[in-house]
């Protein structure tokens, strides 16, 4: 059986609700005065700290002080004196507008470096010939177990190369990661030219994942992949992947 709420109870919830509609009014009368207050967007600083007491929604009040936190602010507005209502919507508007600018050069400069990673990528090609194992020697003055690696450069481009880097990636037969490392490489390649390094080691750690697997996978089973990052040409001139530079012609 339920029990019916007593009047005091109902007439105590019924007072308090209507004292939250008048708190409610009076904070939305206070914001529309305050929004409609017209000031010197110069003195903008001073007036938001006098308003403590209005309640702003978060993004609005955030808007606001944004605007004042930006160097200059006052000589960017488009009036001397505005309404603090007209300076949120400048302020909504300029915050969009700098959004929009920045993922434009955000996309442009995408665009640049992924012309330049196609330039670089048409320049040359690295190959493995060759992958041994040295094991540790006193005799031969060689105090620890080696991987030592054989590379192959070729110029693919119609410009003479003077040195270069990027990075080499092993895969497996399924296109799985190996190993990885980066390569500086100062060797003189002219047009169509090929040229053999040996020499390359990794000082092998038996602990480590990546350097067994690259010891015991069969050279005829490693896939080689190479991304060219900088070149220096022959005449001195440089193409470097994260240069700020659009790529050259």
């Amino acid at each position: 059986m339920r029990t019916q709420p007593s009047r005091s109870l109902r007439k105590l919830a019924v007072t308090g609700l209507w004292i939250g509609v008048l708190v409610g009014c009076r904070s939305r009368a206070a914001e529309r005065a305050f929004l409609a207050t017209r000031v010197p967007v110069a003195r903008l600083d001073s007036v938001l700290h006098a308003a403590d007491s209005v309640s702003l929604p978060l993004a609005d009040a955030r808007t606001l002080f944004g605007v004042t936190a930006e160097s200059g602010f006052a000589a960017a507005m488009p009036h001397d004196t505005m309404t603090v209502g007209e300076i949120l919507a400048w302020g909504r508007a300029e915050r969009a507008r700098k959004q929009q600018a920045d993922a434009a050069a955000s996309a442009e400069a995408q665009a640049r470096r992924a012309e330049r990673k196609q330039q670089l990528d048409s320049l040359l090609a690295v190959s493995l010939v060759n992958k041994s194992f040295l094991a540790k020697d006193p005799d031969v003055e060689r105090y620890e177990d080696y991987i030592s690696l054989t590379f192959a450069y070729h110029n693919k481009g119609t410009r003479a190369v003077r040195a270069f880097q990027g990075d080499v990636t092993f895969l497996d037969t399924f296109g799985d990661t190996i190993y990885s490392a980066h390569l500086k490489v100062e060797a003189a390649l002219g047009p169509g030219q090929t040229r053999r390094e040996g020499g390359r080691v990794v000082r092998y750690n038996p602990f480590r994942t990546a350097h067994q697997r690259l010891r015991d996978t069969p050279l005829s089973a490693l896939k080689v992949l190479w991304e060219t990052t900088d070149v220096v040409f022959g005449d001195g001139t440089r193409l470097s992947l994260d240069s700020d530079q659009p790529a050259a012609r």
